[in-house]
């Protein structure tokens, strides 16, 4: 009885001091919005592709092999990155539909956060970079967006921490793409 109970309390205190895989990281980009829309509610086809070689969103690295953590978005960033565009196109007056001859693809190439953790701070790295690639019947019109940004700061990395950092790039890259003038000259002139 008392061997039973001594690995009953084992097992118990062996579990609780496993380390349970971090939670997922909600993504929220917000999409930029123009004072009036141009687009005269023309058809474009938007699709995203995550072509990143890792499916996580952010690694740490507390210094040695085994204290290394991937975290994971919410949903994948390429579907983020969809959403925000979609709300950004539409309201620059396009009509986003699946039957539309001219296409808008996003190409999702590098979006990761590396941490190095140490005991009292942590300096972390961020980068996005994005292929935008507009086929349309008369051209293709093709163009990188990338970002990068670094913190130091006390303490531990947060998701939250995480969060931000990559929403601040992707704000930033779909800010750059809002007010592309290369960009919005050939939409205007080819879809």
């Amino acid at each position: 009885m008392i061997k039973k109970y001594v690995v009953l309390v084992s097992t118990l205190v062996l579990s609780a001091c496993a380390t349970t895989p971090p939670a997922p990281v909600a993504l929220m980009p917000t999409a930029v919005f123009t004072s009036q829309p141009w687009a005269n509610n023309k058809a474009l086809n938007l699709t995203c592709i995550d072509q990143a070689p890792n499916s996580y969103i952010a690694v740490i690295d507390n210094g040695s092999t085994e204290n290394v953590q991937v975290i994971q978005p919410q949903q994948s960033i390429a579907l983020t990155l969809r959403q925000a565009l979609a709300q950004q196109l539409t309201g620059q007056g396009f009509s986003i539909t699946n039957n539309a001859t001219s296409t808008m693809a996003i190409n999702v190439e590098k979006a990761l956060i590396t941490v190095e953790q140490g005991l009292v701070k942590y300096d972390m790295r961020s980068e996005l970079q994005l292929q935008l690639v507009v086929k349309t019947p008369s051209g293709q019109f093709t163009k990188r967006y990338s970002g990068r940004s670094s913190r130091e700061d006390a303490l531990t990395a947060s998701n939250k921490d995480i969060a931000t950092s990559m929403d601040k790039l992707m704000n930033s890259v779909l800010h750059e793409i809002a007010n592309d003038s290369e960009l919005n000259k050939y939409l205007k002139e080819n879809v």
